[in-house]
């Protein structure tokens, strides 16, 4: 078990393990430095998406809040990779949208993911995703109504053992990011859990155990009829 006296052998820094041959490392650290990047997933947090889809080699990935794609080129890259599946990356802002395009060309990844200018409230999001998804990454609005509704849309559209990976869940950090006031994603999910808890199971990745205060959630679509 760690303790505080473990902090400091321990550090609080995180190992890229996407840092691969697929991946420019100039252009990852042109992303890392850009003016807009803050607000960008933890390296902590791309790892989990990296790994997770090297090992279960999804087809259909979804990232809602893609921003100017630093998860987006971490998740295409391992798509890539496995030269094997797509992620729809949306981001609904026109300025993050146009560096989320740049980027994603920029690292030769057009063929495995696509950018979408478009909110996932929008009902043209079920043109492209014509199949159940495998994947979600769930890193947008970070307000209690807004997340829910993305939670809801996210339990629609995951196939069987699916899964959903959700960014700034942290307490007490995630009910400072709601502009509500009403617990933000964190609450929203475990709002949602709790009425769905027969076919969703979740686990929070909490501080200081994961090493980021805003935390992660991975959450697991289950038939447990069979």
């Amino acid at each position: 078990m760690l303790t505080p006296n473990d902090y400091l052998a321990r550090g609080w820094e995180v190992v890229p393990c996407f840092l691969v041959n697929d991946l420019d490392k100039d252009l990852f650290m042109q992303i890392e430095n850009h003016p807009e990047s803050p607000g960008k997933s933890s390296w902590g947090t791309r790892n989990i998406l990296y790994s997770f889809i090297l090992s279960m080699r999804p087809k259909l990935i979804l990232e809602i809040g893609a921003h100017i794609g630093s998860a987006s080129i971490i998740m295409g890259t391992a798509l890539k990779s496995n030269k094997f599946g797509t992620l729809y990356a949306l981001e609904p802002q026109e300025h993050y949208f146009k560096l989320l395009c740049h980027f994603i060309h920029q690292a030769n990844l057009d063929d495995y993911v696509k950018s979408l200018k478009i909110f996932s409230t929008d009902p043209s999001l079920r043109n492209y995703l014509v199949e159940p998804v495998d994947f979600i990454f769930l890193d947008a609005n970070h307000s209690y109504s807004s997340a829910l509704a993305d939670i809801r849309l996210s339990a629609e559209l995951l196939s069987e053992n699916g899964i959903l990976f959700l960014d700034d869940v942290g307490y007490p950090e995630s009910s400072e990011m709601c502009s509500e006031g009403k617990g933000g994603v964190r609450q929203a999910l475990k709002d949602f859990i709790s009425v769905n808890s027969d076919c969703f199971k979740c686990i929070f990745l909490e501080h200081p155990f994961w090493l980021n205060p805003c935390g992660m959630a991975i959450v697991c679509r289950q038939n447990y009829s069979k």
